[in-house]
Parts: structure tokens; sequence; C-alpha cells
């Protein structure tokens, strides 16, 4: 697949050079610091991802898309998390925070193909597919000197504690020695979110929340300055 870059920052464009030379099918045909050569070259040549950052000189990303009636699939990369609700409403596939990992960034590479496969695949397979990941729907966490098994479909929210994380079910608390950060790349992202600095949820068991704050299991959890508007684009496809 062709891609194209369009970053003003040298080091961004070489993590994303280096991140991209890992997929064999996966080919850099252009990378652009700016968005208006980037325009003129995604009007005469086909592209099948565009890795965007938003913030660039004279135009920003998202009004790179703006001026575009069609473009290929775009994963946003940003420093910025004030943009994802802007980002989503133009049907992006990923949205990816600076410093980018690498698993973060296989996690967009595989958004990209799974929407692939929908234009060729029938309906029935991403069902099945869907399904599969209940197959197998649990984690085992180290508590002291054990691991434990938690259900995903039981797991509430998480909570971090100073260098602990507390994961809550609906029977149990299980304290954890490790990061929420490091958790939270475990989880899968369209069933768990994180909402602020010190919480990770269920999109399953929110019972209500307002633009501030959660319920869960009537616990009141607070949505951080910083995750409200992705927490936000996360619901919108619930909210009727």
């Amino acid at each position: 697949m062709n891609c194209m870059i369009v970053e003003d920052e040298l080091p961004a464009v070489k993590v994303l050079e280096n991140y991209i030379s890992h997929f064999s099918d996966l080919k850099i045909e252009s990378v652009h610091n700016n968005a208006i050569d980037a325009i003129s070259e995604l009007q005469k040549t086909h592209y099948d991802i565009l890795f965007l950052d938003i913030q660039l000189p004279k135009m920003s990303g998202i009004q790179l898309l703006n001026s575009l009636k069609n473009y290929p699939a775009v994963i946003l990369t940003t420093a910025h998390r004030e943009f994802a609700l802007e980002g989503y409403e133009l049907e992006i596939t990923d949205y990816l925070l600076k410093p980018i990992t690498f698993e973060r960034f296989t996690k967009g590479i595989t958004k990209v193909y799974k929407n692939m496969q929908k234009q060729f695949i029938a309906p029935e397979i991403p069902v099945q597919k869907e399904r599969s990941f209940f197959s197998a729907p649990f984690i085992y966490v180290k508590s002291e000197r054990e691991y434990i098994k938690i259900l995903l479909k039981d797991l509430l929210y998480i909570e971090s504690i100073k260098n602990h994380v507390k994961l809550v079910t609906r029977t149990e608390s299980i304290i954890s020695l490790m990061s929420l950060s490091h958790i939270e790349e475990k989880l899968p992202e369209k069933y768990f979110l994180r909402v602020h600095r010190s919480y990770i949820v269920s999109a399953h068991h929110i019972e209500r929340f307002t633009q501030n704050s959660i319920t869960i299991h009537k616990k009141s959890i607070p949505i951080g300055r910083h995750y409200k508007q992705l927490f936000l684009s996360w619901m919108s496809d619930s909210i009727v």
C-alpha cells in the first residue's frame, strides 16, 4: 500500500519511516513538510494511507482534509488530544498521540487493514471475527505471588494508586503492581478507554455520564480535561 507522510518535524518523520519499514506491504511514496504540497500530490496520485500531522505551517492537517473531496485512509499524528473529536468527525482511521510507540502504531495499521477488508468481505465475516474476541475474553493479572484471571466482561474500571493499579469487577477488587499505561496497552480499545490520568473505564458498564464525570456501579469517575473530547467521540456512536 502506498503511503504519504505529511509532517514538519524531522524526528517524527524518522519515527514513522522506521515503523513503516517493518511492514512489507507498506511503501512510502512521498514525504511532505507542509499541507499545500501534499494537497497537490494527493489530487494527482493515488495513495492508500496518509500519515498526517495536525499542526503544520500555513495550513493545518484538518484544513487539508476539509479541502479534499476524497482522501485515503488517514492516520492523524499529533501531540495534542484536543483535536481528537474534530478528527473523528472527518472519518479518520486512527488518531496517534506523540510520542508514538510501535505497538500503538501497529494498532493503527491493523485498523486500516480491517477497514479495507470490509470493502471486499461479506458482512457475516466481520461479525464472526468480532465474536472471536469473546472466545477468550480474559486477562491474567499478577497480584502478590499469584496470577488472577479476570473476565473482561466483568471488569468495571481500573484505578491508578501510586505505583499500583486497582482492577474493579462486580464482585472484587484486585491490586496489582503495574502502571496504568501498561495495562492500557493490553486492553481492546473498542471496549476500554482512559478517561483520566488515574482511570480506565469499560464502555459496557457506563451507567450514566456528563461532560465531567462517569458513573459505573455507583462509583463516580472524573473525566480529565485532556481526555474529554476523546471520550465524547468514543461514546458518539451510542448516543441517540
